[in-house]
Protein backbone atom coordinates (compact mmCIF):
# COMPACT_ATOMS: atom_id res chain seq x y z
CA UNK A 1 0.00 0.00 0.00
CA UNK A 2 2.63 2.30 0.80
CA UNK A 3 4.58 1.50 -2.25
CA UNK A 4 1.55 1.99 -4.63
CA UNK A 5 0.77 5.38 -2.66
CA UNK A 6 4.79 7.08 -3.20
CA UNK A 7 4.66 5.32 -7.15
CA UNK A 8 1.33 8.23 -7.40
CA UNK A 9 3.13 10.86 -5.74
CA UNK A 10 6.25 10.03 -8.21
CA UNK A 11 4.57 10.02 -11.40
CA UNK A 12 2.45 13.66 -10.05
CA UNK A 13 5.67 15.33 -9.46
CA UNK A 14 7.14 14.46 -12.69
CA UNK A 15 3.40 15.80 -14.80
CA UNK A 16 4.51 18.91 -13.24
CA UNK A 17 8.08 18.96 -13.58
CA UNK A 18 7.00 18.31 -17.30
CA UNK A 19 4.18 21.14 -17.59
CA UNK A 20 6.76 23.51 -16.46
CA UNK A 21 9.66 22.95 -18.88
CA UNK A 22 6.97 22.94 -21.45
CA UNK A 23 5.97 26.83 -20.49
CA UNK A 24 9.64 27.84 -20.83
CA UNK A 25 10.62 26.34 -23.76
CA UNK A 26 6.85 28.49 -25.29
CA UNK A 27 7.30 31.72 -23.81
CA UNK A 28 9.45 33.84 -25.98
CA UNK A 29 11.17 37.34 -24.79
CA UNK A 30 9.13 39.78 -26.52
CA UNK A 31 11.98 42.57 -26.99
CA UNK A 32 14.32 39.61 -27.98
CA UNK A 33 13.56 40.66 -31.68
CA UNK A 34 13.94 44.06 -31.74
CA UNK A 35 16.87 46.06 -32.92
CA UNK A 36 19.20 47.50 -30.45
CA UNK A 37 19.07 50.96 -31.07
CA UNK A 38 21.74 53.45 -30.49
CA UNK A 39 23.68 57.03 -31.62
CA UNK A 40 26.77 59.06 -30.78
CA UNK A 41 27.19 62.48 -30.59
CA UNK A 42 30.15 64.29 -33.28
CA UNK A 43 30.45 67.89 -32.37
CA UNK A 44 27.26 69.21 -34.03
CA UNK A 45 25.61 66.13 -35.60
CA UNK A 46 23.81 62.69 -33.59
CA UNK A 47 25.12 59.99 -35.59
CA UNK A 48 23.56 56.88 -35.50
CA UNK A 49 25.93 53.65 -35.03
CA UNK A 50 23.85 50.57 -33.97
CA UNK A 51 24.40 47.16 -35.45
CA UNK A 52 22.29 45.83 -38.21
CA UNK A 53 21.53 49.77 -39.12
CA UNK A 54 21.94 49.30 -42.96
CA UNK A 55 19.23 46.55 -43.34
CA UNK A 56 16.61 48.56 -40.80
CA UNK A 57 14.12 50.11 -43.72
CA UNK A 58 12.87 52.47 -41.55
CA UNK A 59 13.80 54.38 -38.23
CA UNK A 60 12.78 58.01 -36.76
CA UNK A 61 14.45 60.69 -34.70
CA UNK A 62 12.06 62.55 -31.93
CA UNK A 63 13.26 66.05 -30.36
CA UNK A 64 11.70 66.49 -27.00
CA UNK A 65 8.96 64.07 -28.28
CA UNK A 66 8.82 65.42 -31.47
CA UNK A 67 9.21 64.26 -34.94
CA UNK A 68 11.92 66.01 -36.43
CA UNK A 69 13.40 63.41 -39.37
CA UNK A 70 12.13 60.22 -40.91
CA UNK A 71 15.52 57.55 -41.78
CA UNK A 72 14.21 54.96 -44.83
CA UNK A 73 16.20 53.35 -47.47
CA UNK A 74 13.39 53.97 -49.63
CA UNK A 75 14.67 57.66 -50.06
CA UNK A 76 18.82 56.88 -50.18
CA UNK A 77 19.62 60.61 -51.61
CA UNK A 78 18.14 61.74 -48.23
CA UNK A 79 19.35 59.29 -45.42
CA UNK A 80 22.34 60.08 -44.01
CA UNK A 81 21.80 58.36 -40.69
CA UNK A 82 22.36 61.56 -38.97
CA UNK A 83 21.07 64.66 -37.39
CA UNK A 84 22.24 67.80 -37.34
CA UNK A 85 22.30 70.09 -34.28
CA UNK A 86 23.52 73.37 -35.21
CA UNK A 87 19.84 74.91 -35.78
CA UNK A 88 19.12 74.38 -32.45
CA UNK A 89 19.15 77.25 -29.68
CA UNK A 90 21.33 76.57 -26.81
CA UNK A 91 19.64 74.17 -24.08
CA UNK A 92 19.16 70.57 -22.85
CA UNK A 93 17.05 68.16 -25.25
CA UNK A 94 16.16 64.85 -24.97
CA UNK A 95 16.85 62.84 -28.25
CA UNK A 96 15.42 59.54 -29.20
CA UNK A 97 15.66 57.00 -32.20
CA UNK A 98 12.74 54.78 -32.57
CA UNK A 99 11.87 52.02 -34.96
CA UNK A 100 9.15 49.29 -35.30
CA UNK A 101 9.72 46.32 -37.33
CA UNK A 102 7.59 42.85 -38.15
CA UNK A 103 9.24 41.08 -35.45
CA UNK A 104 9.27 43.93 -32.76
CA UNK A 105 5.62 45.14 -33.28
CA UNK A 106 5.71 47.22 -30.16
CA UNK A 107 8.37 49.42 -31.00
CA UNK A 108 11.66 50.60 -29.25
CA UNK A 109 13.65 53.66 -28.34
CA UNK A 110 17.30 54.73 -27.66
CA UNK A 111 17.06 58.17 -25.83
CA UNK A 112 20.04 60.87 -24.42
CA UNK A 113 19.95 63.79 -22.97
CA UNK A 114 21.70 66.46 -25.57
CA UNK A 115 23.15 69.56 -24.24
CA UNK A 116 23.74 72.42 -26.40
CA UNK A 117 26.32 74.89 -25.31
CA UNK A 118 26.14 78.72 -25.61
CA UNK A 119 28.78 79.57 -28.19
CA UNK A 120 28.55 82.94 -28.45
CA UNK A 121 30.14 84.62 -25.64
CA UNK A 122 33.54 85.01 -26.98
CA UNK A 123 31.99 87.81 -29.16
CA UNK A 124 33.68 90.67 -28.48
CA UNK A 125 30.32 92.75 -29.65
CA UNK A 126 29.69 96.41 -27.99
CA UNK A 127 26.28 97.17 -26.10
CA UNK A 128 25.89 100.17 -28.18
CA UNK A 129 23.94 103.33 -26.82
CA UNK A 130 23.86 107.20 -27.31
CA UNK A 131 22.11 110.25 -25.89
CA UNK A 132 21.32 113.81 -27.09
CA UNK A 133 22.52 117.13 -25.76
CA UNK A 134 21.28 120.24 -27.37
CA UNK A 135 22.06 119.54 -31.12
CA UNK A 136 24.13 116.54 -30.81
CA UNK A 137 23.81 113.29 -29.91
CA UNK A 138 26.87 112.03 -27.84
CA UNK A 139 27.57 108.01 -28.07
CA UNK A 140 28.70 107.00 -24.64
CA UNK A 141 28.17 103.26 -24.31
CA UNK A 142 31.03 101.19 -22.31
CA UNK A 143 34.09 100.68 -24.25
CA UNK A 144 33.74 103.85 -26.40
CA UNK A 145 36.91 104.57 -26.49
CA UNK A 146 38.32 101.71 -27.56
CA UNK A 147 36.20 100.32 -30.14
CA UNK A 148 38.37 100.55 -33.54
CA UNK A 149 34.59 101.23 -35.57
CA UNK A 150 31.29 102.07 -35.10
CA UNK A 151 29.15 104.03 -37.35
CA UNK A 152 25.93 106.91 -37.31
CA UNK A 153 23.20 105.52 -39.69
CA UNK A 154 20.85 108.52 -40.65
CA UNK A 155 17.11 107.91 -42.06
CA UNK A 156 14.23 110.00 -42.47
CA UNK A 157 12.01 110.99 -45.65
CA UNK A 158 13.87 114.40 -45.49
CA UNK A 159 16.61 112.45 -46.74
CA UNK A 160 15.20 111.75 -50.02
CA UNK A 161 15.53 107.81 -49.23
CA UNK A 162 19.15 108.28 -49.02
CA UNK A 163 21.27 107.71 -45.70
CA UNK A 164 24.12 109.48 -44.11
CA UNK A 165 26.89 106.97 -42.58
CA UNK A 166 29.41 108.77 -40.37
CA UNK A 167 32.06 107.09 -39.13
CA UNK A 168 33.59 106.96 -35.46
CA UNK A 169 36.03 104.90 -33.43
CA UNK A 170 39.44 104.55 -33.12
CA UNK A 171 40.30 104.07 -36.37
CA UNK A 172 38.49 107.20 -37.75
CA UNK A 173 39.63 109.21 -34.61
CA UNK A 174 35.96 110.41 -33.70
CA UNK A 175 34.79 112.87 -31.40
CA UNK A 176 32.13 110.50 -30.53
CA UNK A 177 29.39 113.23 -31.62
CA UNK A 178 26.88 113.53 -34.43
CA UNK A 179 25.72 117.34 -35.31
CA UNK A 180 21.62 117.64 -35.72
CA UNK A 181 22.67 121.09 -37.08
CA UNK A 182 23.00 120.07 -40.75
CA UNK A 183 19.58 118.28 -40.83
CA UNK A 184 16.38 119.89 -41.62
CA UNK A 185 13.62 119.72 -39.45
CA UNK A 186 11.70 116.25 -39.00
CA UNK A 187 11.70 113.10 -37.55
CA UNK A 188 15.17 110.57 -38.10
CA UNK A 189 15.83 107.27 -37.44
CA UNK A 190 19.41 107.35 -35.90
CA UNK A 191 21.38 104.50 -35.30
CA UNK A 192 24.63 103.30 -33.80
CA UNK A 193 25.91 100.29 -35.88
CA UNK A 194 29.16 98.64 -35.40
CA UNK A 195 30.80 95.52 -37.14
CA UNK A 196 34.32 93.96 -36.83
CA UNK A 197 36.17 90.84 -37.84
CA UNK A 198 35.49 89.65 -33.73
CA UNK A 199 31.96 91.25 -34.13
CA UNK A 200 29.91 90.19 -37.03
CA UNK A 201 25.64 90.78 -35.51
CA UNK A 202 26.10 93.61 -33.06
CA UNK A 203 22.91 95.04 -32.12
CA UNK A 204 22.35 98.51 -33.03
CA UNK A 205 20.91 101.13 -30.81
CA UNK A 206 18.35 103.29 -32.87
CA UNK A 207 16.00 106.20 -31.65
CA UNK A 208 13.82 108.57 -33.84
CA UNK A 209 15.22 112.09 -33.57
CA UNK A 210 12.71 115.42 -33.88
CA UNK A 211 15.02 118.63 -35.40
CA UNK A 212 13.18 121.95 -35.03
CA UNK A 213 13.62 124.47 -36.81
CA UNK A 214 14.69 126.82 -34.12
CA UNK A 215 18.74 126.84 -34.56
CA UNK A 216 19.00 130.80 -33.37
CA UNK A 217 22.27 130.63 -35.15
CA UNK A 218 21.40 129.30 -38.43
CA UNK A 219 23.43 132.11 -40.67
CA UNK A 220 26.89 130.75 -39.45
CA UNK A 221 28.58 128.50 -41.27
CA UNK A 222 28.73 125.13 -39.76
CA UNK A 223 32.41 123.93 -39.36
CA UNK A 224 33.90 120.26 -39.02
CA UNK A 225 36.88 119.04 -39.69
CA UNK A 226 38.14 115.13 -39.47
CA UNK A 227 41.40 113.38 -38.48
CA UNK A 228 43.45 111.30 -40.01
CA UNK A 229 46.05 110.36 -37.60
CA UNK A 230 48.22 113.55 -37.32
CA UNK A 231 46.28 115.02 -40.27
CA UNK A 232 43.12 117.30 -40.02
CA UNK A 233 40.78 118.13 -42.55
CA UNK A 234 38.36 120.67 -43.00
CA UNK A 235 35.17 119.22 -44.93
CA UNK A 236 32.79 121.67 -43.60
CA UNK A 237 28.93 122.67 -46.37
CA UNK A 238 30.15 125.29 -48.09
CA UNK A 239 34.12 125.06 -47.37
CA UNK A 240 34.33 127.11 -50.63
CA UNK A 241 32.76 129.71 -50.34
CA UNK A 242 34.24 130.84 -46.93
CA UNK A 243 36.43 133.39 -47.32
CA UNK A 244 38.51 133.30 -44.29
CA UNK A 245 38.72 130.68 -41.01
CA UNK A 246 41.34 129.57 -38.70
CA UNK A 247 42.83 127.05 -36.56
CA UNK A 248 43.66 127.11 -33.46
CA UNK A 249 45.84 124.80 -31.13
CA UNK A 250 44.98 125.23 -27.36
CA UNK A 251 43.58 128.28 -27.84
CA UNK A 252 46.55 129.72 -29.66
CA UNK A 253 45.96 130.48 -33.86
CA UNK A 254 48.28 128.59 -35.82
CA UNK A 255 47.13 129.21 -39.13
CA UNK A 256 45.11 131.20 -41.34
CA UNK A 257 43.15 129.41 -44.35
CA UNK A 258 42.32 132.50 -46.99
CA UNK A 259 40.42 132.24 -50.27
CA UNK A 260 43.09 134.65 -51.31
CA UNK A 261 45.82 132.68 -50.58
CA UNK A 262 47.12 129.86 -53.36
CA UNK A 263 49.06 127.76 -50.05
CA UNK A 264 45.05 127.33 -48.42
CA UNK A 265 44.81 123.36 -48.93
CA UNK A 266 42.19 123.41 -45.68
CA UNK A 267 44.23 120.56 -43.47
CA UNK A 268 46.17 121.26 -40.60
CA UNK A 269 49.30 118.59 -39.61
CA UNK A 270 50.31 118.11 -35.87
CA UNK A 271 52.85 115.83 -36.33
CA UNK A 272 55.59 118.54 -35.41
CA UNK A 273 54.01 118.31 -32.11
CA UNK A 274 54.75 116.77 -29.01
CA UNK A 275 53.07 113.34 -27.84
CA UNK A 276 49.86 114.43 -25.65
CA UNK A 277 46.05 115.95 -26.44
CA UNK A 278 45.85 119.13 -27.96
CA UNK A 279 42.39 121.01 -28.31
CA UNK A 280 42.37 122.03 -32.01
CA UNK A 281 39.49 124.44 -33.37
CA UNK A 282 38.40 125.53 -36.41
CA UNK A 283 36.92 129.40 -36.34
CA UNK A 284 35.80 131.96 -38.25
CA UNK A 285 33.63 135.03 -38.12
CA UNK A 286 31.71 135.94 -41.63
CA UNK A 287 29.09 139.17 -42.00
CA UNK A 288 26.12 137.19 -41.13
CA UNK A 289 27.78 135.58 -38.37
CA UNK A 290 29.69 138.56 -36.61
CA UNK A 291 29.47 136.85 -33.12
CA UNK A 292 32.36 134.00 -34.43
CA UNK A 293 31.31 130.12 -34.47
CA UNK A 294 34.21 127.24 -33.43
CA UNK A 295 34.22 123.38 -34.02
CA UNK A 296 36.73 121.60 -31.42
CA UNK A 297 38.32 118.08 -30.73
CA UNK A 298 40.57 117.08 -28.48
CA UNK A 299 43.48 115.12 -30.76
CA UNK A 300 46.36 112.78 -29.18
CA UNK A 301 49.28 112.86 -31.06
CA UNK A 302 50.51 109.53 -29.72
CA UNK A 303 53.66 108.44 -28.69
CA UNK A 304 55.92 107.09 -31.34
CA UNK A 305 56.19 103.35 -32.09
CA UNK A 306 58.71 100.76 -33.10
CA UNK A 307 57.06 99.31 -36.39
CA UNK A 308 57.35 95.81 -37.15
CA UNK A 309 57.18 94.88 -40.80
CA UNK A 310 56.51 91.38 -40.01
CA UNK A 311 53.52 91.82 -38.33
CA UNK A 312 50.91 92.65 -41.25
CA UNK A 313 48.45 89.68 -42.24
CA UNK A 314 44.84 89.41 -43.30
CA UNK A 315 42.14 88.29 -40.85
CA UNK A 316 39.53 85.75 -42.22
CA UNK A 317 36.45 86.20 -39.81
CA UNK A 318 33.75 83.42 -40.86
CA UNK A 319 33.88 83.45 -43.84
CA UNK A 320 32.53 87.03 -44.92
CA UNK A 321 34.65 89.47 -43.25
CA UNK A 322 38.29 90.21 -44.18
CA UNK A 323 40.44 92.63 -41.56
CA UNK A 324 44.05 93.38 -41.72
CA UNK A 325 45.21 92.61 -38.18
CA UNK A 326 45.90 95.29 -35.49
CA UNK A 327 48.13 97.13 -37.06
CA UNK A 328 51.50 97.58 -35.70
CA UNK A 329 52.47 99.59 -38.77
CA UNK A 330 51.22 102.92 -38.15
CA UNK A 331 52.49 105.24 -40.80
CA UNK A 332 50.14 103.52 -43.70
CA UNK A 333 48.93 106.18 -46.22
CA UNK A 334 44.93 106.31 -45.81
CA UNK A 335 44.98 107.55 -49.55
CA UNK A 336 46.71 104.73 -50.69
CA UNK A 337 44.03 101.67 -49.61
CA UNK A 338 43.23 99.54 -52.02
CA UNK A 339 40.62 96.75 -51.73
CA UNK A 340 39.59 94.54 -54.52
CA UNK A 341 37.01 91.45 -55.24
CA UNK A 342 38.20 89.27 -57.79
CA UNK A 343 40.12 91.55 -59.40
CA UNK A 344 38.07 94.32 -59.16
CA UNK A 345 38.06 97.07 -57.08
CA UNK A 346 35.64 97.46 -53.80
CA UNK A 347 34.89 100.24 -50.99
CA UNK A 348 34.81 98.84 -47.69
CA UNK A 349 33.22 99.54 -44.05
CA UNK A 350 36.58 100.89 -43.10
CA UNK A 351 40.29 101.41 -44.59
CA UNK A 352 40.33 97.66 -42.36
CA UNK A 353 37.89 96.01 -42.53
CA UNK A 354 36.08 94.83 -45.86
CA UNK A 355 32.48 92.90 -45.74
CA UNK A 356 31.53 90.53 -48.78
CA UNK A 357 28.07 90.61 -47.92
CA UNK A 358 28.25 94.29 -48.85
CA UNK A 359 29.15 93.10 -52.60
CA UNK A 360 28.34 89.52 -53.77
CA UNK A 361 24.91 87.68 -54.10
CA UNK A 362 25.76 84.46 -54.62
CA UNK A 363 27.58 81.20 -52.65
CA UNK A 364 31.20 81.09 -54.31
CA UNK A 365 34.84 81.31 -53.59
CA UNK A 366 36.10 84.34 -53.96
CA UNK A 367 39.24 86.15 -53.72
CA UNK A 368 39.96 89.46 -51.41
CA UNK A 369 42.88 91.55 -51.76
CA UNK A 370 44.51 94.53 -49.73
CA UNK A 371 46.66 96.62 -50.55
CA UNK A 372 48.60 99.94 -49.50
CA UNK A 373 51.44 102.05 -48.94
CA UNK A 374 53.58 102.55 -45.72
CA UNK A 375 56.64 104.81 -45.41
CA UNK A 376 58.60 102.62 -43.51
CA UNK A 377 57.53 99.00 -44.66
CA UNK A 378 56.79 100.05 -48.17
CA UNK A 379 53.98 98.46 -50.65
CA UNK A 380 52.06 96.29 -48.04
CA UNK A 381 49.64 93.30 -50.44
CA UNK A 382 48.03 90.17 -49.25
CA UNK A 383 45.20 88.12 -50.59
CA UNK A 384 43.10 85.48 -49.39
CA UNK A 385 40.68 82.91 -50.69
CA UNK A 386 37.40 83.34 -48.82
CA UNK A 387 34.53 80.26 -48.89
CA UNK A 388 31.43 82.78 -49.02
CA UNK A 389 27.95 81.25 -47.62
CA UNK A 390 25.12 83.55 -46.94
Amino acid sequence: MNNKKFLWVYLFTLILGFASCEEDIDTPDENSECPKLSFKQDGENLIADFEGLKDLEVYEWFVDDQLVETESILNDNQRDNMLSLKDYNPGTYNVCIKAETPDCGQGTEFCKEIVIEDTTTGESCPTLKYEQDGDYLIANFEGVETIAFYAWQVTGEQLDNETIIENEGVDFQGDNKFSLKDLKPGMYTICLISESPTCTQAEPFCKDIEVKNDNSNESCPELKFIVEGTILFANFSGIDQLGVYEWFVDGQSVEIEDLQNQDRDDSFDLSGYNPGTYSVCIKAETADCPNGVEFCVDVVVPEPQQIDCTKFDLINSRDKVVGVNKPTITDIDPDSVVWTLDGNVITPITPRVARLKDHVTQDGTYEICYKSVSQTCGVLEKCVQVNYKQ
